[in-house]
């Protein structure tokens, strides 16, 4: 097994310019910010008797002062987890709320290991 977390912060984290935080932010009050968790990790593939992979979801939110913000940040974290052969398998528009925008996707991909 992994460590997704490390693995999805690092991708982040070439995203000039805006904070990435493990989870959700403490506080808002300067954005915007991208913040990352594993969903979910199952075994993604085993032989002789061994994992050989595992299947990983994350999700990514952003928090940003407009709607307009929030979908320009996600087409570059798109476009870098992409180039990281992971999948997004859903990406959706929360209700903003006491002026912050948020937008929340979802990311899969079978890790092989070394």
């Amino acid at each position: 097994m992994v460590d997704v977390n490390e693995i999805v912060r690092g991708i982040l984290k070439r995203i000039d310019g805006i904070r990435v935080t493990f989870y959700h932010p403490e506080t808002f009050n300067k954005l915007p910010i991208i913040s990352y968790y594993e969903l979910t990790t199952t075994t993604g593939f085993c032989a002789d008797n061994a994992e050989q992979g595992q299947d990983s979801n994350v999700c990514i939110d952003i928090w940003g002062n407009s709607g307009a913000e929030c979908s320009r940040i996600a087409i570059l974290v798109d476009k870098e987890m992409q180039a990281e052969s992971w999948y997004r398998s859903f990406s959706r528009d929360m209700t903003p709320e006491d002026g912050v925008y948020h937008k929340t996707m979802r990311y899969r991909k079978t890790i092989y290991f070394d």
